[in-house]
C-alpha cells in the first residue's frame, strides 16, 4: 500500500494499474481514497499487535469466545421448549444450594442408585429398589416423580395450592412448567413461581436420604408439613412484598402470600 520515503509516508498504487492501462474512473477512485488518508497513515502503520476479532474492542474475553462457539454449534437432536426450565430454575429466590439441586435433577446429575450402577458401584438388588414403594428400580423419573406412594404427596400439595388434580408428567422439566404456569396464571410473582414444585422435590430428596442412610421412617402427614413450612420459610427470600404472616396465615392461602 505505500512505504516511508526520506521520513515520509508514501501510499502507492498496489500495482494494480500502469499509466498507460488504467482508467480515469479508476484512477479518480484511488485519488478520492488516498485524499481522504493522506496525513493518518503512521497512527494507521504504528506497532504490530494482536488484536482479537470476535469483540469490538479488540480484546480477548471468556464471554466473546463463548458467544462465537455458540453461535457454531448445532443442535443435537430435536429441539425441547421444556429446557427453559434449565435457565428459570436460577432465577427462583430460594437458597442457591437448592437452585444447584433442581439445576442437577434437570440434568441428571444426582446419584440416584441407577445412575450408581452405572458409574460402577454395586449395589445389591434389594438395594436398587425405590425406598418409597419397595417394587420398582430408583430412578429420576419414578421414584420422584411417578411413584405411587410419592403421587399421594404431589396430590395433597396440588390441592393444597388449588391446582386441579393430574398425574404427573413423566418428563421432569414438562412437571415444573406444568406447575410454573399454574402459579402463573395465579399471578405469583416471578421469583416464587416454581418454589412449590422444587420445595416438593427437595424434602422428597432429603427423606429419601435419610431412609437410606440413616434408616429413618417417614409418613406423608409429616412430608406435607415440612414442605409446606419450607414454601412458608422461603416466601420471605427476596423482596418481600406481603405483610408478616403467621404459618396458620399462610397455610391457609399459599398462593395469596407469593403473589
Amino acid at each position: 500500500m505505500g512505504g516511508w520515503s526520506n521520513g515520509n509516508w508514501e501510499w502507492g498504487n498496489c500495482g494494480i494499474w500502469d499509466n498507460q492501462s488504467s482508467s480515469l474512473d479508476l484512477r479518480e477512485e484511488w485519488d478520492s481514497f488516498r485524499n481522504s488518508i493522506v496525513g493518518r497513515g503512521p497512527s494507521l502503520l504504528g506497532k504490530d499487535e494482536v488484536s482479537w476479532k470476535f469483540s469490538a474492542d479488540g480484546f480477548f474475553s471468556v464471554a466473546s469466545c463463548y458467544r462465537h462457539f455458540a453461535s457454531m454449534r448445532t443442535p443435537c437432536g430435536p429441539f425441547e421448549k421444556f429446557n427453559e426450565a434449565l435457565s428459570l430454575i436460577w432465577k427462583l429466590e430460594v437458597p442457591f444450594k437448592i437452585k444447584a439441586f433442581g439445576w442437577r435433577f434437570f440434568v441428571n446429575r444426582l446419584p440416584f442408585k441407577d445412575l450408581l450402577t452405572v458409574r460402577g458401584i454395586a449395589l445389591s438388588q434389594d438395594n436398587l429398589k425405590c425406598v418409597f414403594c419397595g417394587f420398582v428400580p430408583e430412578n429420576r423419573e419414578h421414584s420422584f416423580l411417578n411413584c405411587k406412594v410419592v403421587e399421594v404427596v404431589w396430590r395433597e400439595i396440588s390441592c393444597w395450592i388449588g391446582k386441579p388434580w393430574s398425574v404427573m408428567e413423566e418428563e421432569c422439566k414438562k412437571s415444573f412448567m406444568e406447575w410454573y404456569y399454574f402459579c402463573k396464571k395465579k399471578k405469583v410473582k416471578v421469583g416464587k413461581l416454581g418454589v412449590v414444585w422444587l420445595a416438593t422435590l427437595w424434602i422428597l430428596w432429603i427423606t429419601r436420604n435419610g431412609i437410606c442412610f440413616r434408616n429413618e421412617g417417614w409418613d406423608v402427614n409429616n412430608t406435607l408439613w415440612k414442605i409446606k413450612s419450607l414454601v412458608w420459610k422461603w416466601s420471605f427470600i427476596g423482596e418481600i412484598t406481603h405483610p408478616i404472616c403467621s404459618f396458620y396465615e399462610f397455610n391457609k392461602d399459599p398462593l395469596l402470600f407469593l403473589s
